[in-house]
């Protein structure tokens, strides 16, 4: 219970920062709506300061790229891929957009260094102030910039058409890492014995593996994850050991309590198999019955699990659980264990 609260606690701590930076991720989308560029990059490098997501890189590089300055949006197109753990899930979309912006400095280069085809070019004469003699024209008005920027920018911007807006997502709370559906994890704890045992028995060590898939969107507040399960401990006799191995199918609620903590309360049904029983075990209804070989009875355990992330991949936890199994024949009583489990998850 110790650990609980104070991985709540670290949680909390952060949350004043995200929260800032959220708002200002929003700003940031106001301002790019209403074409005002400078003020939309300057609130997602305040927010990117409180917090180093780099769904703050790739808006400031689609500010710049409308506003054609081509080579600030490539430096953050490649800030942005560089700080994507561990790939970003639009990559080649972003790796487009370098080179087109590549292409467009190299050909402005060029441009450069082109002299401009007529009365200007190479071996023509330079033609006098007013040749004709009449008044000079005066330059076409220069067309009013549009939502997507200058005038001659198309007038559908990235966040009509979702781009900006689509990293929005990434400033809910999860780290920017592509969804990690796939989970690995390994606890040890101990067992102590409320029913099925004639008389009392010690706490025994407990051994549980798991692994699961979860599904639906990383930053919802709940979700559903399939998981099965192998756990073992076992119960120490005077002359024997009881070994208790469990195989079981785990579904799970998953629900987002803060940006790095889950609860998780998890139903998992399956078998329990015993071995090593003698004819003196605590677990039989008197020493007159003798059971052989191993027993195998059904088993459905409920357990609550608070989790803290730690980075992207990896999490602790601590997991309460009862593990229940009806009386079978020639046994004492039906089988009920409590479990107190800590342990670590992995996502590759």
């Amino acid at each position: 219970m110790l650990m609980v609260a104070v991985l709540v606690g670290t949680g909390t701590a952060h949350a004043d920062d995200a929260q800032q930076a959220r708002d200002l991720f929003t700003q940031g989308n106001t301002f790019f709506d209403l074409g005002q560029f400078d003020k939309a990059i300057d609130a997602w490098q305040k927010g990117y300061q409180l917090k180093n997501d780099p769904g703050f890189l790739y808006n400031i590089a689609q500010a710049y790229r409308v506003m054609e300055n081509a080579e600030k949006a490539i430096f953050f197109y490649k800030r942005y891929l560089a700080n994507y753990p561990p790939k970003a899930h639009n990559r080649t979309e972003v790796e487009q957009k370098i080179e087109a912006l590549q292409k467009q400095l190299q050909q402005q280069d060029q441009a450069k260094q082109i002299p401009p085809p007529g009365p200007l070019g190479p071996g023509n004469p330079v033609p006098s102030a007013n040749p004709t003699g009449t008044e000079p024209t005066s330059p076409p008005p220069a067309s009013a910039p549009g939502p997507g920027g200058l005038g001659s920018a198309p007038t559908t911007t990235p966040a009509a058409t979702g781009e900006v807006a689509a990293t929005s997502s990434e400033l809910s709370g999860e780290t920017a890492a592509p969804p990690h559906r796939i989970d690995l994890g390994a606890a040890i704890g101990f067992d102590t014995w409320a029913s099925g045992v004639q008389g009392t028995a010690d706490p025994s060590f407990a051994l549980t593996l798991a692994g699961g898939y979860t599904f639906g969107a990383p930053t919802s507040t709940v979700r559903f994850r399939l998981g099965a399960l192998f756990g073992y401990t076992f119960l120490q006799e005077t002359s024997s050991k009881d070994s208790f191995t469990s195989f079981l199918i785990d579904p799970t609620l998953e629900f987002r309590l803060a940006q790095r903590v889950r609860l998780d309360v998890d139903l998992g049904i399956g078998v329990l198999s015993i071995g090593g029983i003698n004819a003196n075990s605590a677990l039989l209804a008197n020493s007159m019955v003798t059971v052989k070989g191993t027993q195998a009875l059904a088993e459905v355990r409920i357990g609550v699990g608070a989790q803290y992330q730690l980075t992207s991949t990896l999490s602790v936890f601590v997991w309460p659980a009862i593990a229940n199994s009806p009386q079978k024949e020639h046994f004492h009583a039906a089988i009920s264990r409590v479990e107190l489990l800590a342990g670590l998850v992995i996502r590759p």
